[in-house]
């Protein structure tokens, strides 16, 4: 409640310009919800330009016009969320299932077209340059033995994009 009504003292006077830190910390996801959906409506109906600092980078992905990525003061990337997430990769596949190992992950990453693979547990996810057919890799995983049992493909969201950014930064 106080959280909310914080957000609400700072909108009461219909500001031009909002500066939010973390706004729906603390809340619960109706509320937040609920929140992130007025935000949306102030910008667009009313004009309101909103600076939103937050670690939510879902929240970031859907209400953001521009985003932009600091570390230690230090501004890494600058652009709408579909620009940054392009400049990640092509399109992701996630692949679920069983029975994929380090080796069947090994030969992924040596298959034309795929820029990176990773597991985790029952989960593939291999990132494509544009262009590349997913058929010859999901025949690969069956080959080697492994199950699938749903394969999604789609594009790398904001939170691939901030990780791949601390990666370089530490590299």
């Amino acid at each position: 409640m106080k959280q909310q009504l914080a957000v609400a003292r700072a909108l009461l006077h219909h500001p031009q310009l909002v500066f939010l830190d973390e706004p729906v910390a603390g809340l619960d996801p109706i509320a937040a919800s609920r929140l992130n959906n007025d935000l949306a409506s102030l910008v667009k109906q009313e004009g309101v330009t909103v600076f939103l600092n937050t670690h939510n980078l879902a929240d970031a992905q859907k209400l953001a016009d521009q985003v932009g990525v600091i570390r230690q003061g230090k501004l890494l990337a600058l652009g709408n969320p579909d620009e940054l997430r392009l400049k990640q990769g092509g399109p992701r596949i996630d692949i679920y299932g069983h029975g994929f190992t380090t080796q069947m992950v090994g030969a992924l990453k040596q298959q034309p077209g795929v820029v990176q693979a990773e597991q985790s547990n029952s989960h593939l996810t291999i990132t494509l340059r544009d262009g590349s057919d997913v058929g010859p890799l999901v025949n690969l995983i069956v080959q080697q033995g492994g199950v699938v049992e749903e394969v999604r493909r789609g594009n790398a969201d904001l939170e691939d994009v901030f990780l791949a950014l601390m990666e370089e930064q530490r590299a």
